[in-house]
């Protein structure tokens, strides 16, 4: 429909109304619809007349009666004519019957009605009612009405005008809610009032309040009427109080940062460690509401903020448009934050995630990700699976383990869960050291205040001290070095170790590779074999696999396209943790600008990526022995060679080539087991990582295999 026609529309509404009610009000009888209610005025007076042709008839019966003792048989023997100006009287037994005549001056509607007035002989009384058909109760006289019929006709066109002009409201209510610019979008859709520009809230508040709807549109929205409140009040509060107020909302410390030559306030926002993505700290622009958006533009692209994000909080919606323009250029580290964000961030549960969005939307994905490649997950959002292992150390009394695993399988990332599971435990103190070379206890007198040479007896009642007397869980992390060193030395420590573990005053976790695993597993004379329960760290869980690649991603509101490509990236990943965190962060490398969906050319993009390489290298040095080394390179050539190899294929290899017992071999396999290179499936000894294939070229694996095989000779 076109804007004129839609105008001409309005004023014939408009026309159609007014005659309505200005008929309703000034001219009921010309009312379509109240009209048919009313009596008109020349009907009433003109059959007043005929009431009194009635009553006359009535007197006459009633002296007839007294005088004879009986009803008459016509109207003649009481001296009354049956034809009068209004009526045709008749009489029935204990009746008088009066018919409207066809007159002119009464409306043709009325011609023919009756009207009765009956006698009662046991009390002696008359009474009145309509006749067949009847006289309408509006034209009765009042002793004549029925009792529905007592209400007037003045009262009921009243109540009918009132019933109207009330449905009339409530029309116009309704439109009013449905068809306000501001309301109507928030009405068909809550959640939209999480979206608005800052500055409107406070007509919307007014709007809300005055159609009552405030709270009920609060609680559609998902909206805490305190958060309401506060964000309504942010406009008028100091800046430094605004800076604080969103600080606090994503869990971040505020201070004020100077020597900024910006008009306005700058500050310096430390995030706690619970940051589900890549960013410790972050600056902070309150501009100064009298600043325009051109002049922001012109103060922010000489500006170098150095590594650190700058927010700059748009002082309105005005200065939004140039602010995006320099903002949306990834190559700098400014994000804008629009009113409308502020708005989301003051109203949402959880604002922490309407910061990020804002970010991923105006920041290079990579300086922001949500997966952490390198080092133990230290952030408990980035930290999936292992629920396991984790119950059977938190959620038993104390006791020594020996953590078993390949490098980046996740051991790190699983003692610091376990630290930070044990952290607030009300008996039980955790201790996390990490081991550079084979000086464990000059470290634990460095972290415990003592002198570098305290015995290991020392130390653990100073730590009891000062953790007030709690049960000790020493987490000792990269134990290989000094699990040799201490071999080396009849094992006084690990001995140290297990009379402290007996008493029952502190227990150790150490975490290693080989070293550890040979000694507590296939060393039957070591002293470490019962010293602590063993557990191995491998692939992760399939769903934790799938979880870990999917929830930080939706955090900046990215997913992948299908869900298949996440099973094929754990496939290829073969559950290893860190490579599904390397794969997830070259996707987000390759992503353009604006968009937020992975493809499969996105992730075909990141198997084939040099950074998995690398994460895979380092497996052909598993050992210190450099000839255990070789034939667990002999072992995974043989692999890439054939696919799949097995114990008495390889004895078979190398029989022209050196001696190699048997017992060497089965160690190769369980070190390459252990660093998660091979898996078993039955007799035979597959990669655990699909990806680990790509290492080698065809065409060079039989010659890297026949040079292994000959150095061994």
């Amino acid at each position: 429909m076109s804007s004129v026609s839609r105008i001409w529309l309005r004023r014939g509404l408009l026309i159609v109304a007014t005659w309505f009610f200005g008929t309703a009000l000034l001219m009921p009888h010309w009312n379509p619809l109240i009209g048919g209610f009313l009596t008109r005025p020349s009907d009433m007076s003109w059959l007043a007349q005929g009431w009194n042709e009635l009553i006359v008839a009535r007197l006459h019966v009633d002296e007839y009666v007294l005088d004879r003792g009986e009803w008459p048989a016509l109207l003649q023997n009481v001296e009354v004519q049956p034809v009068g100006a209004v009526f045709e009287l008749s009489l029935q037994p204990y009746e008088i019957v009066g018919t409207v005549r066809a007159t002119p001056r009464l409306e043709r509607s009325l011609h023919g009605l009756r009207v009765v007035y009956r006698w009662d002989p046991a009390r002696r009384q008359w009474s009145c009612a309509g006749g067949d058909p009847p006289v309408p109760a509006r034209y009765l006289p009042l002793n004549c009405r029925a009792d529905q019929a007592f209400i007037s006709d003045t009262s009921r066109w009243l109540v009918t005008v009132l019933v109207l002009c009330l449905l009339v409201l409530l029309v116009a209510g309704v439109l009013l809610v449905w068809r306000h610019p501001l309301i109507a979008p928030i009405q068909r859709d809550p959640a939209r009032l999480r979206r608005m520009p800052l500055a409107q809230l406070p007509r919307i508040d007014t709007a809300l309040g005055w159609l009552y709807r405030r709270e009920a549109t609060l609680a559609a929205a998902g909206v805490e009427l305190a958060d309401w409140r506060e964000a309504l009040r942010y406009p008028r509060l100091p800046p430094d109080t605004r800076a604080a107020a969103l600080a606090l909302r994503v869990g971040a410390r505020c201070a004020a940062s100077g020597a900024w030559s910006l008009p306005g306030n700058v500050y310096e926002w430390i995030f706690s460690n619970e940051m589900p993505v890549s960013l410790e700290r972050c600056l902070v622009w309150l501009p100064g509401d009298e600043t325009d958006g051109a002049q922001l533009a012109r103060l922010l692209r000489p500006l170098q903020s150095g590594a650190d994000v700058m927010l700059v909080l748009a002082p309105s919606a005005a200065a939004e448009t140039a602010l995006r323009g320099i903002c949306a250029d990834r190559g700098n580290l400014f994000v804008c934050i629009a009113q409308e964000t502020q708005t989301a961030w003051l109203l949402a549960r959880d604002a922490l995630p309407v910061l990020l969005r804002a970010m991923a939307q105006q920041l290079r994905l990579a300086r922001i990700s949500p997966y952490q490649t390198r080092g133990g997950i230290a952030r408990a959002s980035s930290f999936f699976g292992r629920a396991s292992l984790l119950a059977r150390v938190v959620q038993r009394e104390p006791q020594n383990y020996l953590l078993i695993g390949g490098r980046q399988l996740g051991k790190t990332s699983l003692m610091k869960a376990i630290e930070r599971r044990l952290r607030e435990h009300p008996l039980i103190a955790c201790v996390y050291v990490v081991l550079r070379d084979h000086r464990l206890l000059p470290r634990l007198a460095a972290q415990s205040g003592l002198a570098l040479d305290s015995d290991l007896e020392t130390i653990v009642a100073e730590l009891k001290r000062q953790h007030a007397g709690k049960r000790l869980l020493l987490l000792i992390d990269e134990a290989d070095p000094f699990f040799r060193a201490d071999a080396a030395r009849d094992y006084a420590e690990l001995a140290a170790m297990r009379a402290l573990s007996e008493e029952g005053s502190c227990h150790f976790l150490l975490a290693g590779f080989w070293d550890l695993y040979a000694a507590a597993a296939l060393d039957y004379q070591s002293p470490l074999r019962n010293f602590g329960e063993v557990i191995s760290v491998g692939g992760l869980e399939p769903e934790a696999c799938r979880e870990l690649a999917s929830v930080p991603l939706a955090v900046l509101n990215l997913r992948f396209a299908e869900a298949a490509l996440v099973e094929r990236l754990v496939a290829h990943s073969g559950r290893r943790a860190n490579l599904v965190a390397i794969l997830c962060q070259e996707c987000l490398e390759g992503l353009d600008q604006g968009c937020n969906v992975i493809e499969a050319v996105d992730v075909d993009r990141a198997l084939a990526s040099q950074a998995v390489l690398d994460a895979l290298a380092g497996w052909g040095r598993l050992s210190h022995d450099e000839r255990a080394s070789r034939l667990d390179r002999i072992v995974v050539y043989r692999v890439a060679a054939q696919g799949h190899t097995t114990l008495a294929d390889m004895v078979n290899l190398l029989r022209s080539h050196a001696a190699i017992d048997v017992e060497t071999l089965r160690r190769s396999f369980s070190r390459l087991q252990l660093a998660y290179v091979l898996e078993r499936e039955g007799e035979q000894f597959r990669y655990a990582v699909p990806l680990f294939a790509r290492q080698f070229e065809p065409a060079e694996i039989p010659v890297l295999l026949a040079e292994e095989l000959r150095q061994l000779g």
